[in-house]
C-alpha cells in the first residue's frame, strides 16, 4: 500500500506540474546592477504589463511569471524604457536569457520559439541599420545631384529590400508552427515601409494563419490574423471602387477625434478638402505638417478644410503630437493602426497617403502629392 501510494502520489504531482501556469526566466542582463526589469505582454495591438524582475548586484535574476493561457504568448523583457529580448512562453517553459542593457548580444536558450523571435529579431536589425546607410547616403547623392550614385543606391535599397524579405518568407516556411511567425508578419524596415505591405503577400498570411489554426484555434493572435485576412479580402473588393473614384461619391469614415468626438468625413460634402493619412512615429511628418499649415493658412479662406487620419496604435502618443504641433485642421485616429476601416476604405498601403476632393467629393489628385507645390497644385484645382 505504501509503494501503491507513493506511485500514486508521484502521479498526481507529475499531472500537478504538468498543468503549471507559470514561465521561469533565468537572466543575464549585464550591466544591470539591482535594476528592474520590466516584463509586458502583446495583447494582439497593445503591450499590457505583467511584472517587474529586480536584478541583482550582477545583473542576474530569476523569475516565474503567471501565465493567464494555456496558448504561447508574446512577452518582452525591457530595462529603462529599452527592449532588451522578446520571448514566446507557454505554461512549463523555462527560458535562459542572456543580454546587456542596450539590448545587445542576446542570446535565448530553453525556448525554440523564442530562439526563433531572436533571429527575426537580429535579422531586421541587420537589415534596417543597412537600409538607413543605404538612406542617408542616397540623400547626399540626391543633394549632389549625382544621378549615377543615386540609381545605383536606389537599386542596393531595393535588393536590400527584396533580400531581407525572401530570407523572412524562407524562415517561415521553415518553421510553419511558429507562433513567432505572427510577429514577423508586421516587421517594418521604416515607418510607412512594411516588409509584407504589398497586394501579393496575401497568400504569406494566409499560409501562417493556416498552419497556426490547426495548433491554436483559439490563440488571440490566430483570430487577429484571420480578421487582418478578412480586411484585406474586403479591401480588394474596394480597389476598383477607389481606382475609379473620381467618377463616383466618396467612403464615409466617422473616427474619433482628440476629444473622443466622432467627426464624419461626410461632415464636409460641399466644401473642397484634402484626406491625409499619416502615423506620428515617422519624424519626417512633423516637417510635411508645417509645409502643409502653409497650404491651410493660404486657402481656408475659400472653404479649404482638412481630415487627417493618424495610422497610430497608441492613441496618447497621436493627441500628444496633434497638440504640440498645433494642428488646425480635423485630427482623428481610432488606435487599430493598419486594421483600421479608414486604411480599407481607400485603400493605403503606404503613408503618408493624400487624396484631395473638390465641392462635388469627387477626387482632383491622390498620387505623386509629396510636394507643397504639388499639393498647393491640386487645392487650385478642388477650389474651382
Amino acid at each position: 500500500m505504501k509503494r501503491i501510494f507513493l506511485l500514486g502520489l508521484a502521479a498526481l504531482m507529475a499531472v500537478s506540474c504538468s498543468k503549471s501556469n507559470t514561465a521561469v526566466i533565468d537572466a543575464q542582463i549585464d550591466g544591470a546592477d539591482a535594476k528592474q526589469i520590466l516584463v509586458t505582454k502583446l495583447s494582439v495591438n497593445q503591450l499590457r504589463f505583467v511584472d517587474t524582475l529586480r536584478t541583482d548586484s550582477k545583473g542576474a535574476v530569476t523569475g516565474k511569471i503567471e501565465l493567464t493561457e494555456e496558448t504561447p504568448n508574446f512577452y518582452y523583457l525591457s530595462y529603462n524604457g529599452r527592449r532588451l529580448v522578446s520571448l514566446v512562453l507557454k505554461p512549463g517553459d523555462k527560458v535562459k536569457v542572456t543580454a546587456d542593457t542596450l539590448g545587445r548580444n542576446v542570446t535565448v536558450e530553453g525556448s525554440q520559439e523564442s530562439v526563433l523571435m531572436q533571429k527575426y529579431d537580429m535579422d531586421l536589425a541587420a537589415a534596417v541599420s543597412k537600409f538607413e546607410s543605404l538612406s542617408s547616403q542616397l540623400g547626399k547623392a540626391m543633394e549632389a545631384k549625382d544621378a549615377k550614385a543615386e540609381a545605383q543606391l536606389n537599386a542596393e535599397l531595393s535588393k536590400l529590400y527584396v533580400k531581407h524579405k525572401q530570407n523572412t518568407i524562407k524562415s517561415i516556411m521553415q518553421n510553419p508552427y511558429a507562433l513567432a511567425n505572427v510577429q514577423a508578419l508586421y516587421q517594418s524596415i521604416m515607418p510607412g515601409l512594411p516588409v509584407f505591405g504589398g497586394e501579393n503577400d496575401h497568400f504569406i498570411f494566409q499560409r501562417v494563419h493556416d498552419s497556426l489554426a490547426t495548433l491554436y484555434p483559439e490563440s488571440v493572435y490566430v483570430k487577429s490574423l484571420q480578421e487582418q485576412i478578412k480586411a484585406a479580402e474586403d479591401l480588394k473588393l474596394l480597389a476598383g471602387r477607389i481606382e475609379n473614384a473620381e467618377e463616383k461619391s466618396f467612403p464615409n469614415i466617422s473616427l474619433p477625434d482628440v476629444n473622443a468626438k466622432n467627426v464624419e468625413l461626410a461632415s464636409l460634402e460641399g466644401r473642397p478638402f484634402i484626406l491625409m493619412f499619416w502615423a506620428v512615429a515617422d519624424p519626417n511628418q512633423k516637417m510635411f505638417n508645417n509645409e502643409l499649415k502653409e497650404v491651410y493658412n493660404k486657402y481656408k479662406g475659400q472653404g479649404l478644410e482638412i481630415y487627417q487620419v493618424a495610422v497610430d496604435t497608441d492613441k496618447t502618443a497621436w493627441a500628444t503630437a496633434v497638440k504640440e504641433q498645433e494642428l488646425p485642421w480635423i485630427s482623428v485616429c481610432d488606435g487599430k493602426g493598419a486594421a483600421s476601416i479608414a486604411v480599407a476604405s481607400y485603400n493605403v498601403t503606404a503613408i503618408p497617403s493624400i487624396f484631395v476632393f473638390d465641392r462635388n467629393g469627387d477626387i482632383v489628385a491622390s498620387k505623386n502629392l509629396f510636394s507643397k507645390e504639388n499639393i498647393e497644385a491640386a487645392v487650385r484645382k478642388a477650389i474651382k
